[in-house]
């Protein structure tokens, strides 16, 4: 059993190895030897003011062809400050600055656990290469130029997935945070030699751009559909960024696995189900009302899948004038397993990575 730190992640796992797992595990989706699990919440009230809620999430993938399955936890604090006009997701483990997130990678040989994975490094460039994938599959070809809403760890992932699929030459970059925009414009201008611009509004960041990359934390949309321009491919990292009837206006949408918001009727213990995520809050009627309800797309139920964008079943872009939209949720239990079985075959092979006895987690009583 190894424990693997980010320090060992950052070491092996880079964003082409991401996009090569990623695109192998949708690929194996496709003729069903690969499935994973969608998202699901728990809230508690905390009694804590900063933090009002206790969050605990699980969801989880497994493959055939790696002989894995991958179970990822969070354990969070959270709070839904509004801040610059936006209301957003605050979160933390034991104090601000400190998180809780680990990925728990089993043999789907001998059912003995494998590896326990810090998962701050790899889920930022899982993020970044599910992105990355809906912009080779959607985008046009000759697309070159990205329009970011957000400058945080995502927007630099995001970033480095579009320039291994398409030939970026320019990215125009909006965030409230100026000096983080200016940050992020110095740091990637200078990883990926092409122009950053800073941008002064969410709007003129994603003016005449080719790809439109939402990358908040927002609860609240940031991209407006008189802002979609003929040819444009859209994509996120919440449900919330867009507006609700966007899926109306855009040619061809696909999203990138399965969705609990299908769900339906929810069972009666559950609270909300959007995106790829099911929640359960425990509480009275006024501490369960602090949770924001974020309402999935109306549509969401009738888009298809990237395995069936694989599989033929379902037409994506068939002209360079036609709009495109990612909903990069879904599908990611799957996803965690295939690049998490990648670190930790390249962990394992590193000679990286800290030994613990796998009979710590053994038991001769029944369960």
């Amino acid at each position: 059993m190894l424990l693997i730190n980010n320090a060992d992640v950052a070491k092996v796992l880079d964003m082409p190895m991401c996009l090569t797992a990623l695109d192998n595990v949708f690929q194996e989706m496709a003729v069903g030897d690969a499935a994973g699990m969608g998202r699901i919440d728990l809230y508690v009230p905390s009694g804590e003011s900063a933090a009002p809620y206790y969050r605990w999430a699980i969801m989880a993938g497994g493959s055939k062809k790696d002989g894995y399955v991958c179970a990822r936890m969070l354990s969070d604090m959270v709070s839904w400050p509004r801040e610059h006009g936006h209301q957003r997701g605050n979160k933390y483990a034991r104090a601000p600055g400190t998180y809780c997130g680990m990925l728990f990678l089993f043999s789907a040989r001998d059912a003995t656990p494998v590896a326990m994975i810090n998962d701050g490094i790899l889920q930022h460039i899982r993020v970044g290469g599910g992105a990355g994938l809906g912009v080779k599959y959607l985008s046009r070809q000759d697309s070159h130029v990205v329009g970011m809403i957000g400058s945080g760890g995502m927007a630099r992932t995001y970033l480095d997935a579009f320039c291994l699929v398409r030939k970026i030459t320019k990215v125009k970059v909006y965030s409230p945070n100026a000096e983080n925009v200016r940050t992020y414009a110095r740091e990637m201008s200078a990883r990926h030699g092409i122009e950053v611009e800073p941008a002064t509004s969410a709007r003129e960041a994603v003016k005449g751009v080719d790809i439109v990359s939402c990358c908040t934390s927002t609860s609240m949309p940031v991209f407006s559909n008189d802002w979609l321009e003929p040819g444009m491919h859209v994509t996120n990292v919440q449900a919330s960024e867009i507006p609700h009837d966007f899926l109306r206006v855009v040619d061809v949408a696909v999203r990138a696995g399965e969705a609990t918001a299908q769900v339906q009727p929810l069972p009666p213990e559950a609270d909300y189900a959007h995106g790829s995520f099911l929640g359960y809050i425990a509480g009275q009627p006024k501490e369960r009302a602090i949770v924001p309800r974020v309402v999935p797309p109306p549509d969401i139920i009738g888009m298809p899948r990237l395995v069936d964008l694989i599989m033929g079943n379902a037409k994506g872009r068939t002209s360079d004038s036609q709009t495109t939209y990612f909903f990069n949720l879904g599908a990611i239990g799957a996803q965690f397993e295939c690049v998490a079985a990648a670190v930790y075959n390249e962990v394992r092979a590193q000679g990286l990575g800290t030994e613990i006895p796998t009979d710590w987690f053994l038991q001769d009583i029944r369960d």
